[in-house]
């Protein structure tokens, strides 16, 4: 059994399809001390923005697009149009996670899954639940009971 002292979730497509779902729960692990990042594509001035409209809290925020545009891997196109190598993008947030020992990661993307050595759950926003091996939890069960289940998931060496 592990403690688990960080969470990080995507925002686009899971933070921005359930956003007062997943601020009561980000809440909830904040007062319990787990450090909650959002780990996302970016770009980190909207992402902070928005954040700050919904009043949800979040201890650190980490964009790809911002940490590629810093060391100049974005190649960005007279028209403001930006392109970055595929593989790097999808690799990023799971390398991020690993590099910051983050004991669990909740996305939408199927494609991300594969690059992550921390723990993963999706989160499917059509169907409003997380897919967790070949279970599924609804966010019908409430912010409290999803934040207890997750974070059980999170401390779990058998995950």
């Amino acid at each position: 059994m592990t403690n688990c002292d960080k969470i990080s979730v995507d925002f686009h497509g899971v933070i921005t399809a359930e956003p007062e779902f997943f601020g009561a729960m980000m809440q909830i692990w904040h007062k319990q001390g787990i450090k909650v990042y959002v780990v996302s594509g970016g770009p980190c001035d909207y992402i902070k923005q928005y954040l700050a409209e919904h009043k949800i809290v979040y201890d650190k925020l980490w964009c790809i697009f911002d940490h590629f545009n810093a060391i100049e891997k974005i190649e960005v196109a007279a028209d403001g149009s930006f392109h970055i190598d595929d593989e790097l993008w999808n690799a990023a947030k799971g390398q991020y996670c690993a590099r910051e020992k983050i004991g669990l990661h909740i996305d939408d993307s199927k494609i991300y899954g594969k690059y992550f050595t921390t723990p993963y759950v999706r989160f499917d926003n059509k169907a409003r639940h997380f897919a967790i091996g070949g279970a599924a939890l609804w966010v019908d069960l409430g912010a409290e009971q999803a934040a207890k289940i997750l974070q059980a998931i999170a401390n779990s060496s058998s995950f």
